[in-house]
């Protein structure tokens, strides 16, 4: 039997000094049977240049340019110019363990799987931090991946997932390149098409922590930017009637998302007056609190800022 092609696909944003350390890493996998699609996002160093060149010597390797879109719009050229049976999503400054793909496509095939979600080393000064395992492994449904895709308890970013290319279309992507959290609507939507999802605590990506990138920096978002993240993400639960299955999972996260995420709060908004109006009393102790402070955010701020410094100061 033939081993399934896997698309690995790497979005190249001024990633010069990383891309070649990145490409290593795939090249070097256990696994052999795999194509590598390079996506030039308007870089404006030598990025371009490097994966031409890097296509070149290679068959498996391909390298595509476009006018600067973001990541989400470079992901898309690159589903939409694979030919994997199953694809991955590959940052530039990023690595991959070198048994990962051989790892998910054994589990895949084993378990006739949708989709895999893994976990992610972080790695800070040449020293590897695995994050929390979850608290169970195995296959789950479409509608448990759902609410598990919006809980804020639960990491499933795109660079651990891996899934059939034939559920990934132009889609699949968020338009808006300044929405937060895009890729929590990738994996609704996702979740929505698979039927039987794999859930495992095997490392399969590697971060590397770089001061200037996006993801490192910790940044705080406007309300009204997520005010059109949730708009976005209901309103994809409402065409495909799952808004009552995640209600709760999605009320939880706009509290959250307000507790930590969102630095100026307009308590005049609609929104705000929305979210304040939930019934909160069977949700977790920490969402109860949550909501609680957010009628004073200044006490909230101060709640949460001296929580952080408290953490650091036990740390050292």
């Amino acid at each position: 039997m033939p081993q399934p092609k896997v698309s690995v696909i790497i979005p190249v944003y001024n990633a010069g000094k990383y891309v070649e350390r990145c490409l290593e890493s795939v090249q070097n996998q256990t696994y052999k049977n795999i194509e590598i699609i390079f996506v030039n996002d308007g870089s404006t160093d030598n990025s371009g240049s490097i994966i031409d060149e890097i296509a070149t010597a290679a068959p498996n390797i391909m390298s595509f340019h476009q006018e600067n879109q973001g990541p989400a719009a470079a992901r898309r050229t690159g589903v939409l110019k694979a030919s994997g049976d199953y694809v991955m999503f590959l940052d530039s400054d990023d690595t991959l363990p070198l048994d990962a793909i051989e790892y998910m496509v054994t589990i895949s095939l084993q378990q006739n799987l949708d989709a895999f979600y893994g976990l992610f080393n972080r790695i800070v000064d040449g020293k590897v931090y695995t994050i929390a395992s979850r608290d169970f492994e195995g296959v789950i449904s479409s509608d448990e991946m759902l609410k598990n895709a919006i809980d804020p308890n639960f990491v499933y970013v795109a660079a651990v997932c891996f899934s059939k290319r034939e559920f990934w279309g132009a889609d699949m992507f968020c338009k808006n390149r300044n929405l937060p959290s895009e890729d929590v609507i990738t994996n609704v939507k996702l979740a929505i098409k698979c039927n039987r999802i794999g859930v495992y605590n095997k490392p399969i990506y590697n971060y590397h922590f770089v001061a200037t990138s996006l993801t490192s920096t910790v940044k705080f978002f406007k309300q009204e930017c997520f005010k059109d993240f949730f708009n976005q993400l209901k309103k994809v639960l409402v065409e495909n009637d799952k808004e009552e299955l995640t209600k709760d999972s999605v009320r939880m996260k706009e509290i959250t998302t307000f507790g930590f995420l969102i630095k100026d709060i307009d308590t005049k908004d609609e929104w705000y007056k929305q979210i304040m109006a939930y019934d909160v009393r069977n949700y977790p102790h920490k969402i109860k609190v949550l909501h609680k402070l957010l009628h004073w955010p200044w006490l909230l701020h101060l709640f949460i800022n001296g929580n952080r410094l408290l953490k650091q100061v036990i740390s050292r």
